[in-house]
């Protein structure tokens, strides 16, 4: 018995093993790999795609709340402003208001003095020739006496 197999019997072994193996190799190994490969460059590069939409959307998204809440101190120092300036202008309003009815309260008392002094005048005169009526009517006497 030989160890060694016959080198004619290996060679024609080998090429019909090889010729396969090319074979296998060109229509069935090379397609799969690509096709394989693909796949994983479609899952891995969507994934890839995914996550750099995403940074970008949360990148937005932070730069819309920071331009949101500028955007809210504007409106409330705005707000603030408005109040500030509406609240001068009432106390201007209520300045001009107070002034304007002080002005009318003057004017009304020095209105009422007058009349209190007219009518104080006018009471005296009346009172004068109430008094001389009285007295003539209960003292008639007097009067004629005074008279004469």
């Amino acid at each position: 018995m030989e160890i060694l197999p016959d080198p004619w019997m290996l060679f024609l072994q080998a090429v019909p093993f090889t010729l396969t193996m090319w074979m296998l190799h060109t229509v069935l190994y090379k397609p799969m790999v690509a096709y394989l490969a693909g796949r994983d460059e479609a899952i891995y590069g969507s994934r890839r795609d995914a996550e750099t939409l995403q940074a970008k959307a949360q990148a937005k998204l932070e730069e819309y709340e920071s331009a949101l809440a500028a955007a809210r101190t504007e409106a409330t120092s705005a707000r603030a402003e408005a109040r500030r300036e509406a609240l001068v202008e009432r106390e201007k309003k209520v300045a001009a208001a107070r002034e304007e009815a002080e002005a009318k309260i003057t004017e009304a008392a020095a209105a009422i003095a007058g009349e209190k002094e007219l009518a104080s005048k006018e009471l005296e005169r009346i009172a004068g020739s109430l008094a001389e009526d009285i007295s003539l009517t209960v003292l008639p006497t007097a009067q004629t006496e005074a008279r004469a």
